[in-house]
């Protein structure tokens, strides 16, 4: 007896457990697709990838910036050793 993977729907739990993922581009092609299929039905779930994507290039622009307390530098630096 062998458990069937589950292929026909992602709940919210499902797309919550995999968000990461999918916006990273690291989920395989059956799972990409049932996160959109229920993208399309589902309002939350639709806005907290879009929060998280806003979220993911906001973090990713401020890490650019050159302009940061010196001292945030020095504890990141002990964190490291």
């Amino acid at each position: 007896m062998h458990k069937e993977k589950k292929t026909e729907n992602f709940d919210c739990t499902d797309v919550e457990k995999r968000v990461q993922q999918f916006l990273d581009g690291q989920l395989d092609d059956t799972e990409t697709t049932l996160i959109y299929e229920h993208l399309d039905h589902c309002l939350p779930c639709d806005k907290k990838i879009e929060f998280e994507k806003k979220l993911k290039e906001f973090i990713r622009l401020k890490a650019q910036e050159k302009t940061y307390p010196q001292k945030l530098e020095e504890e990141l630096k002990n964190l490291l050793k």
